[in-house]
């Protein structure tokens, strides 16, 4: 999806200051290399005091953010050819001054990925941590000044601080960028008030646990002029990216049949309240849900995304990736209204309750039909697109199509060929790092808000219908419900106090 520039950002005042193209942005080559050009000693000199003076005030007076001013900067500093980032900084560290700093927002199982993901990557710098639960944000404090330490040669750096609320996080006029994984009941809280201080983020799946709220960080985006990607990391992986430029493309004749699988949930049974750990603020981590008390095993991994409060999940929570994939190779499924209905199985007994199992329908009125299942039952997991002259399946192990040659496709110069992220054997180092490039271009990321917000709504329409037993017809380019006041209640649940948005 693309969005026309904004005539006050970066990239626009860049242009009209300094017309012909004359500093170019900071690309992303193909091997995750950094591309820019440089001239002359002199003259980089003087253009790189031009672009400060014009990146830090606008026309109207108002001062750029560091972000801003960082987007243009590197440019004037580069060489003229495609060189290795470790070619531009000590042992791969960019300077300070052209780093994208980074607050991470929850350290747990996704935080502790992201960091992995980013350490190959030589643009970015996290220098904040808010986390709940203080253990794991002093273990993940250690990481990452080790890791830095490592880096710049040096023996020890000290230069990521902890915080335990993550609005003191948002008010740093030195960070550029917030890292958001924390648990999906918080995504819409934190999401939108990043969007509100002017900060570029980084946002795990599924956009929001309500649709409502969804609908508000994503118009949030587009106000604030800031840049969003969506966790779904697929999109970064090659192998998914053909198989949507396959049914994009018509080289499965007209797609009419969708299948979807993602994990199925699981039950939980109830445990005996305890006190919380040493260090642990059960009560942010609540934050906008009901309170519980306290056990060892509504907060971990996995059962916390199997209770509705916290999660709608893993038909939303998980069903989200594959579901995108549908999104991202036939159009239609995110931006066309359709009929869902469908049965599941709630777990019997424990503290879950959550879809253990599901099978839906979704229909449009083209005759297209979307099946979404939990694994096995019957679809198989990933995301099969069907059509009349032959299918491709793909998911996280591999990619199969009938005929076979479908494989070994290559686009036309007259074919539609879909957003590439820079080349890396992690997706999800590529995706991050196709999230960096997009934070430094402004231009939007492989995951632009709009479609995760869309593939986020797909799983929990789908946990709606269910829970009212009945057949709904979405409409997407309303955000709702057709007559139907009950379905379209459920878009929304009040928060606890003080974590209203």
């Amino acid at each position: 999806m693309t969005h026309e520039a904004d005539p006050n950002n970066v990239l626009a005042v860049k242009k009209r200051r300094f017309p012909g193209g004359l500093l170019p942005s900071l690309q992303v080559g193909l091997n995750g290399y950094l591309q820019v050009l440089i001239p002359s000693d002199r003259v980089r000199s003087r253009r790189f005091h031009m672009i400060r003076e014009s990146y830090l005030t606008t026309r109207t007076g108002r001062p750029y953010s560091r972000r801003q001013f960082l987007a243009g900067t590197l440019a004037a500093v580069a060489s003229p050819q495609i060189i290795p980032a470790s070619a531009l900084g000590r042992n791969g560290q960019l300077p300070p001054s052209e780093r994208i700093t980074i607050g991470m927002l929850g350290v747990g199982n996704r935080g502790s990925d992201s960091l992995r993901a980013m350490r190959p990557l030589p643009d970015h710098q996290v220098v904040a941590i808010a986390e709940c639960r203080r253990p794991r944000a002093v273990r993940a404090q250690e990481q990452v000044n080790q890791f830095y330490a490592q880096r710049l040669g040096q023996q020890a750096f000290q230069g990521c601080e902890i915080y335990g609320d993550f609005r003191e996080v948002l008010a740093r006029d030195d960070i550029d960028v917030l890292w958001g994984c924390v648990p999906d009941h918080w995504h819409g809280i934190v999401y939108s008030r990043t969007l509100e201080a002017g900060k570029d983020l980084y946002g795990e799946k599924p956009v929001s646990r309500w649709i409502a709220q969804g609908i508000q960080v994503r118009d949030t985006v587009r106000h604030c002029g800031c840049v969003f990607q969506t966790g779904t990391q697929q999109r970064s992986d090659p192998k998914f990216r053909h198989a949507c430029e396959l049914a994009r493309n018509g080289y499965l004749g007209k797609v009419h049949t969708i299948e979807v699988g993602a994990p199925g949930g699981k039950e939980y049974p109830v445990v005996p309240p305890c006190e919380p750990p040493a260090g642990f603020d059960y009560d942010r981590w609540t934050g906008p849900a009901p309170f519980f008390p306290f056990d060892k095993q509504r907060c971990e991994w996995l059962a916390m995304y199997m209770i509705s409060h916290y999660c709608a999940g893993f038909i939303t929570n998980w069903g989200v990736h594959h579901l995108d994939i549908a999104g991202w190779g036939c159009p239609e499924v995110f931006q066309k209204p359709f009929e869902v209905e469908g049965t599941g199985a709630l777990p019997a007994h424990g503290m879950t309750d959550t879809w253990v199992s599901w099978q839906m329908k979704l229909n449009w009125e083209s005759g297209m039909k979307l099946s979404f299942t939990n694994s096995g039952n019957p679809n198989q997991q990933g995301c099969k697109f069907l059509g009349d002259e032959g299918w491709v399946h793909v998911n996280r192990g591999g990619i199969s199509a009938e005929p076979a040659s479908l494989l070994d496709v290559k686009l036309k110069v007259t074919d539609t060929p879909l957003h590439t992220s820079p080349r890396h054997a992690n997706p999800y180092t590529a995706h991050t790092a196709d999230f960096f490039h997009s934070v430094r271009t402004r231009q939007d990321p492989v995951s632009p808000v709009e479609e995760g917000h869309a593939a986020s709504t797909l799983g929990n329409v789908s946990d709606i219908a269910l829970r009212l037993g009945r057949k709904l017809k979405w409409d997407p380019t309303r955000d709702r419900f057709l007559d139907d006041t009950e379905a379209n209640n459920m878009l929304s649940r009040a928060a606890r106090s003080p974590w209203a948005m």
